[in-house]
């Protein structure tokens, strides 16, 4: 009966270890596409950038949006960038008629969305 019992122990152990080691290679995969994303973030990010001076001259001086233009810039510009709130900014800046545009062929290519979708992928 002691055999059985240590042979479910080896088990166990034998399981454990299988658990861990595949825990491991899902963080060795993680932190490589977090290195990846470290690696090419910037250079997606330079072919997604924001074309924020065009944006502030599509708006009268003193209009609120130009703050909310500040901040989606700053967040593209981060060395971690949260693709929600850059969505968030994206939403309220289409949402004004002057911005809409620009924003939204900004918005729709290829390469913002590459970009946004990377951050996505890697849970920033």
């Amino acid at each position: 009966m002691r055999a059985g019992r240590l042979e479910t122990m080896d088990n166990r152990d034998d399981l454990r270890k299988e658990v861990e080691d595949a825990d491991d290679t899902g963080m060795v995969a993680n932190e490589a596409l977090i290195a990846q994303a470290e690696t090419l973030g910037p250079l997606l990010g330079a072919e997604a950038a924001l074309p924020h001076a065009r944006l502030h001259e599509a708006l009268p001086q003193g209009h609120d949006a130009h703050d909310t233009i500040d901040r989606l810039h700053a967040e593209m510009q981060s060395p971690s960038p949260n693709a929600r709130t850059i969505e968030r900014h994206v939403g309220a800046l289409r949402a004004v008629p002057e911005l809409e545009a620009i924003v939204a062929n900004w918005w729709d290519d290829p390469s913002t969305q590459r970009f946004v979708g990377t951050l996505g992928q890697i849970g920033l």
